[in-house]
């Protein structure tokens, strides 16, 4: 396939379709990349370099499913003309993963992690709570994280599939552990201002060696502390609307209700928390109207399920420590941090090139 795009241009096929490998391995090598595509290594990586430097697209490190951490869904009610001064200020403090501002009942909806639920009790109610601007707030302490974070695009078939995939063994029932040691959390840190960094790089960035980069992510990946996704504008991509969805599932529903919708196309975020409303779904469409559908598909494989909500995302401000500016580009790096003391400052640096 030949490039047929400028730096400048938007999201293509080809770009769809190298997003959609790079959703499956985020740090699958370009070698790989090309051969699953039928493009060159040299074509893949400058594909991936204009999507990377106009802030289209990027790759960040996650927690991995056995690192356990205590998360809530925060909502705001922005005092009136406060609105994107509040979503600042709460993109801003490390242990606020991901803003949005969505139109509703709340103004602002944020996803909160913290190492336990010590240190999640007091953010939520001494420092977030406390911002400037706000009127009023709304916790939800999350139970559990349903969807994954490689999502599919449909763009590769199985084979492309096969040649990309370099999945290992996962960590099977190992206990989750709430702690990385200091050196751990400066590489997840470092991850997450970009995912697909060079190992000499983090080696160089961290003062350590790149053997010692190398074991140290491959021994946090193997024991599921450590996990990373893709990012990119889906506006461009043709996804435009996010919506917000609230259920109210039957608990001997909740279960099976969340690993079904968590494994949906559609679906970014679903997270079973407690409330009312005890099931959390944020779903990416390409129209506003096919929300219609979403919730034909929710009536149907589950009667009993009640939307008690449903509201659309105006504008992401902050998606997994990313900033992102009015077009979605993103333009600067918060890392997320956990563990942060709630006494730091912000810590906003510029989008690596």
């Amino acid at each position: 396939m030949a490039e047929n795009r400028s730096r400048k241009s938007g999201v293509d096929e080809l770009d769809v379709t190298l997003l959609d490998a790079l959703h499956m391995n985020p740090r699958v090598s370009f070698e790989r990349l090309g051969a699953a595509l039928d493009i060159s290594a040299v074509t893949a990586a400058r594909r991936w370099q204009r999507l990377s430097d106009s802030g289209r697209a990027w790759v960040s490190a996650v927690p991995g499913a056995r690192l356990a951490l205590s998360a809530a869904v925060f909502e705001v009610e922005a005092e009136p003309g406060r609105l994107l001064e509040v979503g600042q200020a709460l993109a801003d403090i490390p242990q606020v993963g991901s803003v949005y501002f969505t139109a509703g009942e709340f103004d602002v909806l944020a996803l909160v992690f913290a190492a336990d639920m010590k240190s999640l009790t007091a953010l939520l109610l001494e420092r977030l709570a406390q911002l400037p601007g706000i009127a009023r707030t709304r916790a939800h302490i999350g139970l559990h994280w349903h969807s994954g974070v490689q999502w599919r695009l449909g763009a590769i078939d199985t084979t492309q599939r096969s040649v990309i995939d370099e999945s290992e063994p996962g960590a099977g029932r190992t206990a989750r552990d709430s702690s990385l040691d200091p050196a751990d959390r400066a590489l997840f840190l470092a991850l997450q201002r970009d995912g697909r960094a060079r190992y000499r790089d983090l080696a160089r960035d961290l003062g350590s060696t790149e053997g010692q980069v190398r074991r140290q992510l491959a021994a946090l990946t193997r024991r599921g502390m450590l996990n990373f996704r893709t990012d990119f504008t889906r506006s461009e991509g043709g996804w435009p609307a996010e919506l917000v969805l609230w259920l109210t599932v039957p608990h001997h529903e909740l279960q099976n209700a969340g690993a079904d919708i968590g494994l949906w196309p559609e679906t970014r975020i679903c997270v079973s928390i407690i409330g009312s409303a005890n099931l959390l779904v944020m779903a990416q469409v390409h129209r506003i109207a096919d929300l219609s559908e979403i919730l034909d598909r929710i009536h149907r494989t589950f009667p009993t399920v009640v939307v008690a909500d449903q509201r659309l995302v105006l504008r992401p401000c902050k998606s997994w420590g990313r900033m992102l500016d009015s077009d979605g580009h993103g333009h600067a790096v918060i890392p997320v941090d956990p563990w942060a003391p709630l006494t730091d400052r912000p810590r906003s640096e510029t989008a690596p090139d």
